[in-house]
């Protein structure tokens, strides 16, 4: 029985990487900076193929906006991390950097594997504390 209760719960709850507000946007960032590289590259079919996956992940994330307003909760499952928190504007804004060291990282990691490993754990780190400090303060905006 209380399991029952807690997976019903559980059912509208959002998880952490998956669906909640700084997945979606972390994913954005992503999938723009796939877009940039593409551009650069002149890769044509992949900048229309990464135009519609970043209209569909902004589609996601006005319905998310518009469910939060209409339930006036945002409940989520988070990631158990030690961090800091600071202002939700410089999660996103180091969520960003982050994103773009990783994606450097990524294209870097050929010819420098080992300089680049540390930058790169240390940026998934970042990443993971950004994403979880921009839903807990998301939550407690929606919960004031």
């Amino acid at each position: 029985m209380i399991l029952l209760k807690f997976l019903h719960i559980l059912k509208d709850m959002r998880i952490t990487n998956i669906d909640t507000l700084s997945s979606l946007i972390d994913r954005l960032i992503t999938e723009n900076i796939k877009l940039y590289f593409f551009k650069k590259d002149k890769q044509n079919k992949k900048i229309k193929h990464q135009k519609v996956i970043i209209s569909e992940i902004k589609i996601k994330l006005n319905e998310l906006f518009l469910e939060v307003y209409n339930k006036n909760s945002y409940d989520y499952i988070s990631e158990k991390r030690t961090f800091i928190a600071s202002n939700i504007i410089e999660e996103i804004s180091e969520l960003i950097t982050n994103d773009i060291n990783i994606g450097e990282s990524d294209r870097a990691r050929l010819n420098i594997v080992m300089l680049e490993e540390k930058r790169l754990r240390k940026s998934n780190e970042g990443r993971s504390q950004n994403k979880n400090n921009i839903d807990n303060k998301f939550k407690n905006l929606i919960d004031e």
